[in-house]
């Protein structure tokens, strides 16, 4: 019998080369070029946040995890399910891929992190750190 799997659209510290990349080290790969519909903002703490935005494209990278990395994630992103003071939300949204849309999890802002107004014009948050 095989484990539940679940996909995560990750776009900052989470990706390849980011300070918590190691979360995802025995996640599969799906996607290392993905996007997803959104607007990312820099929280003055060493990390972005995904707030929405139709308009425009974030960057990002798309994994498979087990629920175990699930778990772990949303410890690191401080998401309790039903809980209203969560710095991010857990929510399903669509992900581009060069093979096609896939429906995935990504963290956006949460009550803790709804007030953070410092656009990332990039909307890329590996792009913006290396300035």
């Amino acid at each position: 019998m095989s484990e539940q799997t679940y996909l995560v659209f990750v776009y900052g510290t989470l990706r390849k080369g980011g300070a918590n990349a190691h979360y995802l080290n025995e996640a599969k790969v799906i996607s290392l070029t993905s996007w997803a519909l959104g607007e990312l903002h820099d929280t003055g703490y060493g990390y972005p946040v995904l707030k929405d935005n139709q308009e425009r494209k974030v960057s990002g990278e798309l994994y498979e995890v087990t629920t175990d990395e699930l778990v772990q994630l949303d410890q690191l992103e401080d998401y309790v399910s039903g809980r209203k003071s969560n710095e991010y939300e857990r929510v399903v949204r669509t992900v581009y891929t060069e093979e096609g849309e896939r429906e995935a999890f990504v963290y956006i802002a949460g009550k803790q992190l709804s007030d953070c107004y410092n656009t990332i014009e990039e909307n890329d948050w590996i792009l913006y750190t290396k300035c």
